[in-house]
């Protein structure tokens, strides 16, 4: 690898959560510990630009941007940016004019307004919305299309799908939503839950259309429902807004544990992630990024839930907690042929309320799983550098 894909690839993986400023850290002396704060962001990997969206469907992005620096096709990221990103963008194409994120710098984004985070702004009262989605496959390159199919000329979402690493396929598409699904955008706190009848909407499997719901008599159901129906559902009815979404906060403690007399050396880690002021009543996964994002098409492979279950699961002030234990998730990088050591934590909203078992998401980053902060801040993966750890033995103290 030459220098500059180097810098290139390291730059993109220490953004695998991008954040708009630096992260806080304090080492422990005996080099076994480390604490920091997560530092918000509204974006995972570059395409799609940032997971949540306006009411036009423009990418709300807080984050890093891509930036041209030449006019001969030069583009490369600018940190800690708040921005309104378009819809219209143009991603990376091949020579067909087709969707080709195998170079994901290889096309600038289309900026159209800086954002103002400043205390009493109008931007921060901006209502989030969802991205919309469809189809799973079809005649685009990249990934699941999102935004949906005439919602803009180009499919900005680079992850999943036909010829990438797919979501949890077993979960969605069945076979016949492979090419007709489509979900349109909505506002973040309304964000479809299947299964839930407190809005009184029902989709059709097959193709996603809304269904009228209908009482036993094939009679429309007036607007407070069919007689019979659970009235113990319930959600918010608020608007999110950009300066709720960035007011969330975490906070992330590794310690090292399992001590293997025989080799002298750590085996294990427990992580322990702390929210607080996060959006209250709701559901929160952590998720891990891994050296391995360097290997192959940089970045262009999903982050992994961190743990079974790694969710958190906030209380109506907006607390949760999760603790979870890793074994060896800090190898020495010398011998880390599988890319499996911990580089980066990042904590995510499911808008959608699902839980299923490992798989992060079913659709897209935007449509039912929403960044929102991140270990990483400093454009460099360096904040696990002094953790090291080696597979265990039965020699190990707990």
């Amino acid at each position: 690898m030459n220098r500059k894909t180097n810098q290139v690839a390291n730059i993109f993986l220490a953004l695998l959560i991008s954040s708009p400023a630096l992260a806080e850290t304090n080492y422990n002396k005996k080099q076994n510990s480390y604490f920091g704060k997560l530092v918000n962001t509204t974006q995972g990997t570059f395409w799609p630009p940032a997971t949540v969206m306006d009411k036009d469907g423009n990418y709300i992005l807080v984050g890093t941007t891509l930036e041209a620096t030449d006019n001969e096709g030069g583009v490369a990221p600018n940190n800690f940016q708040a921005v309104v990103v378009s819809k219209e963008t143009v991603p990376p194409l091949d020579e067909n004019g087709r969707e080709d994120y195998s170079n994901p710098f290889s096309a600038p984004y289309k900026i159209m307004r800086q954002l103002d985070l400043r205390p009493g702004s109008p931007d921060l009262r901006m209502e989030l919305h969802t991205q919309s989605y469809g189809p799973y496959e079809g005649d685009f390159g990249g990934g699941a299309r999102s935004p949906k199919l005439g919602d803009s000329p180009y499919n900005l979402n680079a992850l999943g799908g036909v010829g990438w690493e797919e979501p949890c396929t077993e979960l969605f598409p069945a076979p016949s939503q492979r090419k007709t699904f489509m979900i349109d955008s909505r506002p973040l706190h309304q964000a479809i839950i299947p299964g839930f009848k407190g809005d009184q909407v029902t989709y059709d499997f097959n193709t996603g259309e809304e269904v009228v719901p209908t009482n036993k008599n094939g009679a429309d159901c007036p607007p407070d429902g069919c007689f019979g129906e659970d009235d113990f559902d319930s959600r918010r009815e608020r608007s999110i807004t950009l300066g709720e979404y960035l007011k969330q906060k975490a906070t992330l403690k590794v310690r090292l544990t399992k001590y293997d007399y025989s080799t002298e050396s750590y085996t294990a880690a427990r992580f322990t992630v702390v929210g607080r002021n996060l959006l209250p009543n709701s559901i929160f996964q952590i998720v891990i990024g891994h050296s391995s994002f360097l290997q192959g098409r940089p970045l262009l492979k999903l982050a992994h839930p961190a743990a079974i279950p790694g969710i958190i699961v906030t209380d109506k002030r907006g607390f949760g907690k999760l603790t979870f234990e890793l074994d060896n998730p800090f190898p020495d990088p010398a011998v880390d042929d599988s890319g499996s050591r911990v580089v980066a934590i990042g904590l995510v909203l499911k808008s959608d309320f699902v839980v299923a078992g490992a798989c992060n998401y079913r659709y897209a980053p935007g449509v039912d799983i929403h960044a929102v902060a991140s270990t990483i801040g400093d454009g460099n993966p360096d904040d696990f550098n002094h953790l090291m750890t080696k597979p265990g033995s039965k020699h190990h103290k707990y």
